[in-house]
């Protein structure tokens, strides 16, 4: 009988982690070797576990997803294939994935099968290259953080105070008004504002 694929999952989602591992165990070709919310307890554990693929979020406690990513490239190179699956779908990133040598760039709103088939995928060595991930402004395209910075904006807050209020750093800021601007199709702080009213976004924060 041929070896199931071993799968490692990295989330610092629980919900989402275990609501991924029970799908993936139904697969008769794949098998769920260990889940982590934290990168470095990962990179203890790897060696022991030796996953043909890694599924990791990019946003992580203490080491992002990316220097995980490098680090296992390092060491492994495409002896462990990586996926993301991350709620971070703008440009900057997908292109930084990819660069490291990932083998698949997922939103976190992809289907199980869609993830399923990226895993299968990798195994035969493909790369799949993610279309526009934003087509037409939608609300619930927003992050829940992403919606809060929003509500910043509107009330006219620099970014060095939105970072403040918030507890992340200016270039955090800096990284969600990227994306806000790209999901709602906007190139501007104005008009970030001026289509979070006109979608009804920035009423439903207030209320």
């Amino acid at each position: 009988m041929k070896q199931p694929i071993k799968v490692l999952l990295l989330d610092d989602h629980p919900l989402v982690m275990e609501g991924l591992k029970n799908r993936l165990e139904r697969e008769q070709d794949m098998l769920v070797v260990g889940t982590f919310n934290e990168p470095h307890e990962v990179l203890k554990r790897i060696d022991a576990l030796k996953p043909d693929v890694a599924v990791i979020d990019i946003s992580m406690p203490g080491m992002t997803g990316f220097d995980l990513a490098i680090e296992i490239k390092r060491t492994y190179d495409t002896a462990i294939k990586l996926i993301v699956l991350s709620g971070y779908v703008y440009d900057e990133y997908v292109h930084k994935a990819y660069e490291i040598g990932i083998h698949a760039y997922l939103s976190k709103q992809a289907t199980y099968p869609q993830i399923i088939n990226a895993i299968r995928q990798s195994m035969l060595g493909l790369r799949i290259v993610p279309e526009k991930m934003t087509t037409l402004p939608r609300a619930d395209q927003l992050t829940s953080t992403e919606k809060e910075v929003l509500k910043q904006i509107a009330l006219e807050k620099t970014n060095k105070e939105i970072a403040r209020e918030l507890a992340m750093s200016q270039r955090t800021v800096e990284y969600h008004m990227a994306a806000i601007n790209q999901k709602l199709d906007v190139k501007t702080r104005v008009g970030a504002v001026a289509k979070g009213y006109e979608m009804g976004l920035l009423e439903r924060l207030y209320d």
